[in-house]
């Protein structure tokens, strides 16, 4: 009798456990922008002092990261308003060849539910660019009209 006791205090023990909050699944994506050499549209090319800036739903401009030479950057996009406004500076540390470039990406935004433990994501759905301004960059190709995950790039600008 005593064994049937001990199993229902553990069987009991164990039911009364809650699942852990621990979010393991996809949060809100970020925009993933690839940078790609204007002459040979095929290869990739760096980008030397990059700093990347936001504007936010408060229209303050907000650094993104540290200045870095790179090919892609990853960004978050606002989750308060349809549209985000990024500036790109290349060369940032040298004010004789320092140039900056801006865009506006408008979109609708859908928030989804993921979990319990990680509440809801935001996906970004009818992309559009306006108001380029064209100082360095040559072009700016929308790859996908929904960012909806990280898997790939959304945007290659040619340089």
């Amino acid at each position: 009798m005593k064994k049937y006791l001990y199993l229902l205090i553990v069987v009991l023990f164990i039911a009364s456990c809650e699942k852990d909050n621990i979010c393991i699944d996809p949060t809100t994506p970020h925009l993933i922008i690839r940078f790609y050499d204007k002459t040979n549209t095929a290869n990739l090319k760096t980008v030397t002092n990059l700093k990347v800036s936001v504007e936010n739903s408060l229209n303050e401009i907000v650094n993104i990261g540290a200045i870095t030479t790179t090919d892609s950057i990853s960004l978050p996009l606002n989750v308060d308003v349809d549209y985000s406004k990024i500036y790109l500076t290349k060369n940032v540390n040298d004010t004789s060849l320092g140039v900056e470039d801006s865009f506006d990406l408008n979109y609708v935004r859908d928030e989804v539910f993921v979990s319990r433990s990680c509440g809801y994501k935001t996906i970004y759905s009818n992309i559009t660019i306006d108001n380029t301004s064209n100082n360095w960059l040559e072009n700016i190709a929308l790859l996908f009209t929904e960012v909806n995950n990280e898997d790939q790039a959304h945007i290659k600008i040619f340089h």
